[in-house]
């Protein structure tokens, strides 16, 4: 490709003018993201007139988010999400996201989630096991409101006692609309151009509808955290970190892990379900696997093909399909010199499946991670949590999450994928919450 932009850098094909590469992106999203890898470590793409630096190559990422990453700021996919969810951990920056994070770190410590997860495992055994045999079921609605589930508990200080679980229920089914609703108007935002983004539509009023209803929620939960002091929840220990927390930032917070705790660990589970579905073998060697286990221990540890097995979901359906940050100065990137101001971004759900990286890269196979172990990888291939100073801070807690649900599931069900229902190809793993319709059938006693 002899074309080039900005400082050299290869320039990607296809471009029309004034619209560059938008109608490619609009069309495929992460398809139109994998055919870029073939064009360079780094590749400019442009939407509009506005010029975006794409990072291919592992070395290119870790140099970005880890060597460097003191050099670049968040980018503009959390400036459109900011104004929604607020300046919490996934979108601030600088000494305040370093003493917010410091704020949440001890909710997220290893003997906590190992607390919560005898949680999770009553919650996913109760919600599973009311599951309707034989009756097709929309697993990925299904799996977002298991994951408000599994997540107030952990979060609200009202998850226990004055509400009902049927109350409990409801607010899951709530949150999961309002999320879906919220978390594709970003992504529209973010593509459209921003006249076009602000356009009073009927999905726009949807979208800043359900915006403020996640934010009432918020406000209510940090009201009753602020009556009742104590406890050990994810919020109250928030609440009580020394230095303390305004209720503004504590309302960012818990926007923040609601958009963060629930969606992709409901993406994730429900391509889970989904593959559990197709390979009915891989469904019993986890059933064996957690019949034998300890009762209420979710460890990889303790479920280690399960554990491959979400490694092998996180690598082929990696629900982020692109990340972003922005160059405060300029920043030279392998041989390319990014300029100050410039957008980058790099996708996890197209470097997961590049065949240099993991041969023959859309087979679904828990065991490639017994010949390849994640720790002989380069470094920044595989990226389900992220990397550096900005990974994921409940790595460990969805993790635990995920593990609850497939064992309360494969113990108790075998799982079919609806007749004659086609599944969007794996290059654009996000699920519309009536998608992935699997029934199940209960498993012989003993």
């Amino acid at each position: 490709m002899d074309a080039t932009g900005a400082g050299g850098v290869p320039l990607a094909p296809g471009g029309m003018p004034l619209l560059g590469h938008l109608p490619g992106l609009a069309r495929g999203r992460a398809a139109f993201l994998q055919t870029l890898r073939e064009c360079g470590d780094v590749v400019e793409m442009r939407l509009g007139r506005r010029p975006f630096y794409v990072l291919n190559a592992p070395e290119a990422i870790h140099d970005v988010l880890v060597a460097q990453s003191g050099e670049f700021s968040k980018g503009m996919l959390f400036d459109q999400v900011r104004p929604y969810i607020g300046n919490g951990l996934a979108s601030s920056d600088g000494p305040f996201h370093l003493r917010q994070r410091r704020a949440m770190q001890p909710a997220f410590h290893r003997e906590r989630v190992a607390r919560y997860s005898k949680t999770f495992t009553e919650v996913a055994g109760d919600r599973v096991a009311g599951w309707p045999e034989g009756k097709v079921m929309a697993m990925g609605r299904e799996m977002r409101e298991l994951a408000v589930a599994l997540l107030v508990p952990a979060l609200f200080p009202f998850a226990e006692g004055s509400r009902t679980r049927r109350a409990v229920e409801d607010l899951g089914a709530r949150v999961s609309r309002d999320l879906d609703l919220l978390v594709r108007g970003v992504l529209r935002a973010t593509i459209l151009p921003p006249p076009l983004a602000v356009v009073p539509t009927p999905g726009r009023r949807r979208f800043l509808a359900s915006a403020a209803a996640l934010r009432r929620l918020a406000e209510q939960a940090v009201r009753q955290a602020r009556t009742s002091p104590g406890g050990d929840g994810v919020l109250a220990l928030m609440l009580a970190h020394e230095g303390g927390m305004s209720d503004e930032e504590a309302c960012d917070e818990v926007l923040t892990l609601l958009v963060a705790g629930v969606e992709t660990t409901a993406t994730t589970l429900s391509w889970a379900l989904y593959a559990l579905a197709r390979n009915p073998r891989m469904a019993d060697r986890m059933h064996d696997e957690a019949r034998a286990a300890e009762p209420g221990v979710v460890t990889p540890a303790a479920l280690p093909y399960t554990a491959r097995f979400v490694q092998e979901v996180l690598r082929l359906y990696q629900p982020l399909w692109f990340m972003g940050r922005r160059a405060l100065k300029t920043v030279r990137v392998g041989r390319y010199e990014i300029p100050r101001g410039a957008e980058v971004i790099y996708s996890a759900a197209t470097l997961h499946r590049d065949p240099a990286l993991f041969p023959e890269p859309l087979r679904f196979d828990p065991d490639r991670w017994l010949t390849r172990p994640e720790k002989s990888l380069p470094r920044a291939a595989y990226l389900p949590f992220g990397a550096g100073n900005r990974r994921c801070i409940g790595d460990g807690f969805a993790w635990a999450e995920m593990l609850a649900v497939l064992s309360a599931v494969t113990t108790r069900w075998h799982l079919h994928p609806a007749p004659g229902h086609r599944v969007r190809a794996v290059a654009d793993a996000q699920i519309h919450p009536d998608a992935l319709p699997i029934s199940v059938t209960a498993r012989a006693a003993g």
